[in-house]
């Protein structure tokens, strides 16, 4: 019986230290989700958001994008107010990377920088960022 619970705890420490090993070595390969809300400049023209919007589709394409999204704010009609839902903002960006390495060759992308600073930015009043793992 002794030698029976011994084995228990041992395949029990081997399990456990796999997952462990599994989880440090995975924390690098995790996928990126990107999540960007934008303010422009000229709030609330629509002409501007479409513009935004068809300058920075090409990017779901650049090498590491597994997604990405821009969409406007959804009016959604709720039952009672919620103090907590934002639809001040003009443009949301929902994109996720394979990992974050690929997230970083995103960012340094020739492309991404030249539509962002030439086209995207002259737009933008502000923007909000938000990075996760998942």
């Amino acid at each position: 019986m002794k030698f029976f619970n011994f084995l228990i705890s041992l395949i029990l420490m081997l399990v456990s230290s796999a997952g462990l090993a599994q989880t440090t070595l995975a924390a690098g390969q995790q996928k990126i989700q990107h999540v960007v809300i934008v303010w422009l400049k000229q709030h609330g023209d629509s002409e501007l958001q479409q513009q935004y919007i068809a300058a920075s589709k090409p990017f779901a394409a650049l090498p590491g994008v597994l997604s990405y999204t821009v969409g406007t704010p959804a009016s959604i009609k709720r039952e009672r107010p919620n103090p907590s839902l934002d639809e001040s903002y003009d443009l949301a960006i929902s994109s996720s990377f394979e990992n974050q390495q690929a997230y970083q060759e995103f960012l340094k992308n020739p492309e991404y920088i030249r539509v962002a600073m030439e086209v995207l930015r002259p737009l933008v009043d502000r923007y909000r960022v938000y990075d996760f793992v998942e």
